[in-house]
């Protein structure tokens, strides 16, 4: 079992005293590093994720946010990480806390210059927790998507941003992790390879079998992971939030969640049975924390991000699935809407309606969920992409409708439903 990210939460405050802690970062890092490595577990990236710009701002939300001084500490965190050899680091913004206008402008604005300044940064929005959805703030974050994929042509920087609903502290996964107040870290796990290997072992089995065989053979590979992560937490005296058991897509052979669901028989990725094999996928990674009594955060779910799987990419060149489609496996997936480019011109509106109903179904089914659409400057619905990078696969540009929630009665302080959220989900 190999490892997709080392996430070690890093709360802003103690940014002011980064001298005495980067040693710590480094001593932290190079340890976990070096106990996997030497048990032959594959570490891809070591990342930094910071607590949240703007909580605590009030009950109003009207605290205002000293982006001067949040700036200071923003370009400090990236020099350290620099230092470090940490390629990413995520800056979270709270934008739930209130309705205050002129502070969700300037944290939109502070989020901005964070992408453009920084080309290691990510920025999370949170802009639905506790059971809560911030319109005003979903807003902002719409807006912010088009004025960051209007930085240059291809529409890449969007990849940075990162709009989250009921994301828990210590999530590993980019762009929706942020840290807590206390320094510590959480590991999120690669493991599409692993299911290949499995699955495609088991041509004619049923699917109770391939279940169980799964869950026998992945589960010493997850365990082992998960206890290393436990005693450096113990013996350097940081907090250790847990492991993401999600099933992460990664653009190279054998990194993709589609081909696995057609090697389970669904015949392409997109046609119906697909929501039957995501969520049979979902509960055997329950069933893996379950049996393992892991500790987990995060999503712990499948993880269906397009531009970024391959077998997902081939089949939207065909149209075999909607936006829509994606909003309707997130009620049983791991991440939400992740990864979908859209025409340029695409409006405001209708990018906040959609954040609006991924916003939704998290609240209302109480698990983690988010959204990143990458609207493609020039270029229209059906055209296909041109990123010329090594972990973005091209496709075609996704359908919208242009149509968009343009009722003003949701505005103003954050929105709950009346009836009560189910338990949370394992994890999320």
């Amino acid at each position: 079992m190999n490892v997709r990210t080392i996430t070690i939460g890093l709360p802003l405050g103690s940014v002011r005293s980064l001298g005495e802690v980067q040693p710590r970062l480094q001593r932290l890092a190079d340890t976990l590093r070096d106990e996997f490595v030497a048990r032959e577990i594959a570490v891809r990236t070591c990342r930094v994720a910071l607590s949240p710009i703007g909580e605590g701002g009030g009950p109003d939300g009207a605290q205002p946010v000293n982006a001067a001084v949040a700036m200071g500490s923003l370009n400090a965190v990236a020099q350290a990480c620099e230092e470090l050899g940490i390629r990413w680091f995520c800056v979270p913004f709270d934008m739930t806390r209130g309705s205050h206008a002129a502070t969700l402008d300037t944290l939109a604005d502070l989020a901005f210059e964070v992408i453009k300044r920084h080309p290691r940064s990510f920025v999370h929005l949170i802009c639905a927790r506790d059971g809560q959805i911030a319109y005003d703030a979903i807003t902002r974050a719409s807006r912010l998507i088009k004025h960051v994929s209007a930085i240059e042509q291809s529409g890449y920087h969007n990849f940075r941003v990162g709009v989250g609903c009921n994301i828990a502290p210590g999530t590993p996964f980019f762009p929706f992790a942020y840290s807590s107040d206390e320094l510590g870290f959480s590991i999120g796990l690669e493991m599409p390879a692993a299911f290949l290997s499995v699955v495609g072992g088991m041509a004619g089995a049923s699917l109770a079998e391939i279940r169980e065989a799964l869950l026998v053979q992945l589960l010493p590979g997850i365990r082992e992971v998960h206890d290393i992560a436990l005693r450096v937490a113990a013996e350097q005296g940081v907090v250790f939030h847990g492991i993401d058991v999600s099933i992460a897509p990664y653009p190279e052979t054998n990194g993709s969640v589609a081909q696995i669901m057609e090697l389970l028989g669904l015949e392409q990725y997109g046609g119906h049975g697909t929501l039957f094999i995501t969520a049979y996928l979902t509960d055997i990674l329950k069933e893996l924390i379950r049996r393992g009594g892991l500790r987990t955060v995060g999503f712990n779910g499948v993880m269906l991000s397009l531009l970024e799987d391959e077998y997902m990419g081939r089949r939207n060149s065909y149209n075999l699935y909607s936006i829509d489609s994606l909003v309707l496996y997130s009620t049983v997936c791991g991440c939400g809407v992740d990864m979908v480019p859209v025409p340029g011109d695409s409006f405001e509106e209708e990018i906040a309606a959609m954040i609006l109903d991924v916003a939704t179904a998290s609240t209302v089914l109480n698990k983690p969920l988010g959204v990143r659409i990458l609207p493609i400057p020039t270029k229209q619905a059906n055209e296909f992409t041109a990123f010329n990078m090594e972990f973005l696969f091209n496709t075609r540009i996704k359908k919208m409708r242009d149509l968009g929630f343009v009722g003003t009665s949701i505005r103003g302080a954050p929105f709950g439903f009346l009836m009560r959220p189910g338990p949370r989900e394992s994890g999320g």
